[in-house]
């Protein structure tokens, strides 16, 4: 069964709820269809956007009426009294958390929208203590831009513990050649089952009193850069170290042929290894060993191998596959494969705290994540040295 937006669009918040139960469900069936399970969770987040939009204008609404701007009219319920929504969306909580983390005062909308993202635990974002959604996609964004490993695996922040089925092998019945009228034999798997439970990723800085008179704006950008940054450059290299930890080594770690150079032969070699086709095959690797040893590569007839293009968060394509700047990457080596069968389950997204230390008249801003991956087919990369010695 696919769903359609205009099913999603049709649901309450229990249906929306309901929903999405049935996608975790479904997400690991062999037959799922997963650009359509993609599909539907963005539009129930467009839904659960709009039906919030609604009950602000509802809760502004009360409000005027409240206020004297409108004659009440017998109610036969108690909504007049109902606390106005908000979110991790709402301007207010973003200004509001700011304000509160700089240790500055809240104006009532301010206070009111913090109060009630941290007592009603809204989980647009994973979690009651979470960051403005403005704020969080920034940090992504930058950390994207940063680590093109993290842009281009399959990302799900689904806010819980998630279990993924890996084919370790068909034992039977796969795809082959049979008589007319025949039918195939029947098609036995094996998989092994994968919980991500999660990792945690921490970060903090120490800012002092003067420092925190900096204004809103400076602050938030000073956190996005300093997040991203830090953040961003712990989870790249937690994916690098676990495609490191699951690829087939046994078959997919190739040398190349001279020491310090690295030939047409050597990177053709490499994928012809590659196996499980997923998305495009990428190639990444620090800028050192790029520019060292692919941009100056030619075939056996002279022509230059490394195209030099305009795409953005791309240094150009090789055999057709592009090329990424991964600083996560180890020096001296290029993995080649298709990222999108890296799982990845953000537990708990980006969030941040704060406390004091009154001795060093500090105030530390603290940022946590929660994040674990899996390569799920161990031949969709391959890992080729360039020799040193």
């Amino acid at each position: 069964m696919n769903y359609t937006r205009e099913q999603i669009m049709a649901m309450d918040a229990d249906g929306l709820d309901q929903t999405l139960t049935e996608i975790r469900s479904r997400m690991n069936d062999n037959d799922a269809n997963l650009d359509n399970l993609n599909q539907a969770v963005d539009w129930i987040e467009e839904r659960r956007t709009a039906l919030r939009e609604a009950e602000q204008r509802r809760a502004q609404l009360r409000s005027r009426i409240a206020g004297g701007e409108g004659n009440v009219m017998r109610s036969m319920n108690h909504e007049t009294n109902a606390p106005r929504a908000y979110s991790a969306d709402s301007p207010e909580y973003r200004t509001g958390l700011l304000r509160h983390l700089l240790g500055q005062e809240l104006s009532r909308e301010e206070r009111d929208a913090v109060t009630y993202v941290a007592t009603t635990g809204d989980t647009t974002n994973g979690a009651a203590n979470v960051l403005p959604t403005t704020m969080l996609n920034s940090i992504w964004d930058l950390m994207e831009e940063q680590h093109a490993i993290l842009g281009d695996i399959t990302m799900y922040r689904t806010g819980t513990i998630m279990e993924i089925a890996v084919r370790t092998g068909i034992t039977q019945g796969d795809a082959a050649t049979v008589n007319e009228n025949a039918a195939n034999d029947d098609e036995i798997n094996t998989f092994a089952k994968v919980t991500l439970s999660g990792k945690d990723f921490s970060k903090h800085v120490e800012l002092s009193y003067a420092m925190q008179r900096m204004s809103l704006d400076a602050f938030e950008s000073f956190l996005v850069s300093e997040i991203a940054a830090r953040m961003g450059a712990a989870l790249a290299a937690d994916v690098m170290a676990q495609i490191n930890t699951d690829y087939a080594s046994s078959t997919n770690a190739v040398n190349s042929a001279a020491t310090k150079k690295l030939a047409f032969t050597d990177v053709a070699g490499a994928m012809a290894l590659l196996e499980n086709a997923n998305g495009q095959c990428v190639v990444y690797g620090k800028r050192a060993t790029i520019f060292n040893y692919l941009v100056g590569m030619v075939d056996t007839t002279g022509r230059p191998i490394f195209q030099l293009n305009a795409q953005e968060g791309q240094e150009g394509s090789l055999i057709g596959c592009p090329v990424k700047v991964e600083d996560a990457a180890a020096a001296n080596v290029l993995w080649i494969g298709f990222p999108k069968n890296v799982v990845g389950n953000m537990i708990q997204d980006i969030m941040i705290e704060s406390d004091k230390d009154i001795k060093k008249h500090v105030v530390i801003h603290s940022g946590y994540a929660r994040f674990e991956c899996k390569l799920i087919a161990g031949k969709s990369f391959v890992k080729l040295t360039v020799k040193q010695s």
